[in-house]
């Protein structure tokens, strides 16, 4: 009996042990976070937030079921580059030196050396980081010959010429990924219609480009003209150097595979956050092959198509490594649909608005320019099937991730980031005051409540808007006197914001570049008065 009590209590203990082991692989404190996010799509793209989409997204949607879906986020900007240094960063991305436009696969670095990421806060509380997908972000090539090039006046990180055959491919480039907080990186440099079309692991690519990727786009031969070619436009990409077989087609399937591959081996002893930036849908629109005709919107519905393929993939590599129940899944785009992806003239040909009942595209100031879908699954914590109508933008991930982790950051570090964490978890705790939008020409937007102000140098083109009343924006207020507190009161929050160098709490700062720039015509004005 005395052998037997102590071999219990032996196996006891073992058990006990093997169950403490287990239970410290999954630290709900620090989850596992997925952050998915789509090119140039919106709100009417998916099915589950647009009855009348004439695509069919079946695993988007079943985030929506499980858990939030945010029906006011917005990016902060209309366009890539500015839209994804501020999910990034936590800052707008005009307190840069980039006032306007986006960076093409030669620019140079973006992000400071100085600058704090997302990344680099998880880093620093042991989450394992990677990225797979699309960068846009620039980073620095080393040149064959070191020399000073110059740039161009109207981007300050764009050379001004061509310098493709310049750049050494063979050697490591810096200021990208895996020097702003991302252990491991996979992907793209810029868009999938920008050379060089290469892949790149960590800070060297895979390839060496040494062969030409043809051109596409528009023919200028097409019946009538190039402009009524909408479908060569559909394919666009720009000439440049390709890797040996690179191809375009191919690109939402590897990335897939990367990114199920990077779940599947994944540690167990720490969390991890994997961020996913796909092409889709994107130009060159080129859903494979196995995607043609599913969907009642023509090449670009069948690209969203194999675009939601990809989110049910990495959701069915989460459950089969047994840790879905404690990864938030954010599902989310960097700006509204584009006009080169899906025409405006197509709306009316197949039935199906990719803005839904909103205004305007991407690269605008208007709402669908800005509006994205924004769904957060996190099982046990997000109430499933819930919706929350707070005004929310992308820059608030860097807040966010600090709030999560109850980290204390640098005061002068995401200074435009706001913490969604409240909302998620069914409190109101959201401080937020005004958002700010800017569109590809850096003209600026603000929303503050129920308003939205435009301003435009050109009189006729300034708006003033009740969201709440006008989600969809017919009813310009901007010339009605009524109204000229309102747009007093507004234009004082932007100047505020912009001048102050933050619009979270703390010591005023100082934007990079000059303190006023073209586009605060108001304030040059102002400044010239």
């Amino acid at each position: 009996m005395n052998k037997f009590f102590k071999l219990s209590l032996i196996l006891l203990g073992f058990g006990s042990c093997k169950a403490q082991n287990t239970t410290s692989k999954v630290n709900k404190n620090q989850p596992n976070i997925v952050y998915i996010l789509a090119d140039d799509l919106g709100i009417g793209d998916v099915s589950g937030l647009n009855p009348e989409a004439k695509v069919n997204t079946p695993n988007i949607d079943k985030l929506i079921s499980n858990g939030m879906t945010f029906t006011d986020a917005h990016t902060t900007s209309s366009v890539c580059t500015p839209s994804r240094y501020s999910i990034v960063t936590g800052e707008y991305s005009w307190r840069t030196k980039l006032k306007a436009r986006v960076l093409d696969g030669y620019s140079k670095a973006l992000i400071e050396d100085t600058k704090d990421t997302a990344p680099k806060l998880l880093q620093r509380k042991g989450y394992q980081t990677a990225m797979i997908g699309k960068w846009h972000l620039g980073w620095n090539w080393e040149l064959k010959v070191e020399e000073n090039l110059e740039m161009d006046a109207k981007n300050p990180y764009q050379f001004k010429n061509d310098i493709s055959k310049k750049v050494d491919y063979s050697k490591p480039f810096k200021g990208g990924p895996t020097d702003n907080g991302f252990d491991y990186f996979f992907g793209l440099n810029a868009s999938l219609d920008f050379p060089p079309y290469v892949y790149s692991e960590n800070n060297k690519l895979i390839l060496i480009p040494t062969e030409t990727m043809k051109g596409d786009g528009r023919n200028k031969d097409f019946p009538g003209g190039r402009k009524k070619d909408l479908v060569g436009g559909q394919k666009l990409k720009r000439k440049g150097d390709k890797a040996p077989g690179f191809k375009a087609e191919q690109v939402m399937l590897d990335l897939t595979n990367k990114s199920v591959d990077y779940i599947s081996k994944s540690s167990e002893e720490k969390p991890f956050f994997l961020y996913i930036p796909l092409t889709a849908p994107h130009t060159p629109v080129y859903p494979r092959d196995e995607f043609l005709g599913k969907s009642k919107a023509g090449i670009y519905g069948d690209f969203i198509q194999e675009l939601d393929w990809t989110v049910g993939q990495i959701v069915t590599a989460l459950k089969e490594k047994g840790i879905e129940d404690n990864t938030i899944i954010i599902f989310t785009a960097d700006n509204g649909a584009s006009k080169a992806s899906f025409p405006v003239e197509f709306e009316s040909k197949y039935n199906h608005k990719p803005s839904a009942y909103l205004k305007g595209r991407k690269a605008s100031l208007n709402q669908g320019g800005h509006t994205v879908p924004f769904i957060v699954q996190w099982k046990n914590e997000v109430k499933p099937n819930t919706k929350n109508n707070t005004a929310i933008t992308l820059g608030d991930l860097y807040a966010t991730c600090a709030d999560l982790l109850n980290v204390k950051t640098d005061k002068n570090q995401g200074v435009d980031s706001y913490s969604i964490l409240s909302l998620l978890k069914g409190k109101d705790n959201y401080s937020r005051k005004a958002s700010v939008y800017t569109d590809f020409a850096g003209r600026f937007s603000i929303r503050k409540g129920d308003w939205k102000l435009d301003l435009n140098k050109f009189d006729k083109k300034n708006s003033l808007i009740n969201i709440k009343e006008d989600p969809s924006e017919t009813n310009n207020l901007f010339q009605d006197e009524a109204y000229a507190d309102k747009k007093k009161e507004l234009t004082s929050t932007l100047n505020d914001i912009i001048l102050n160098g933050r619009s979270t709490d703390g010591e005023k700062l100082e934007n990079d570049g000059p303190k006023v720039w073209k586009e605060l015509f108001w304030l040059k004005n102002k400044k010239k008065k």
